[in-house]
């Protein structure tokens, strides 16, 4: 059961990271963004489709928790802490990555991340 938590973990990763990058390319936060617009927007879709395919495609992966599947708790922990943990990556890559961006924002909310990253924003306040 542990490999097969972890191979959960890692779709739920993966799959969050995907969707952040598109995300934060679609509507172009700048601050929040690793790569170029459009490698964002590819990678974001490749990572997504990628992980659920190797997941649920690398082996047979519908097994119920009575027989060594994840039972419910276990899935609401690995999901909270995969989302958690790409959040985490994606703040502190692209805030060291865009860390020479000194935009002022003249708007508020995530609307500020269009001209500058994260850990500026936070020094700020």
């Amino acid at each position: 059961m542990a490999e097969f938590a972890l191979d959960y973990f890692v779709l739920v990763f993966l799959s969050a990271l995907g969707t952040l990058l598109f995300v934060t390319a679609y509507y172009r936060f700048h601050g929040l963004m690793l790569f170029p617009r459009l490698v964002s927007l590819a990678l974001g879709a490749l990572l997504v489709s990628g992980a659920v395919i190797w997941f649920f495609a690398s082996e047979y992966r519908n097994v119920p928790d009575t027989a060594a599947g994840l039972n419910g708790n276990e899935q609401t922990l690995l999901f909270a802490g995969g989302a958690a943990l790409a959040i985490i990556f994606l703040l502190l890559v692209s805030s060291l990555r865009n860390r020479s961006m000194k935009g002022k924002p003249n708007a508020s909310g995530l609307d500020m991340l269009r001209r500058s990253n994260y850990w500026r924003l936070i020094l700020r306040r």
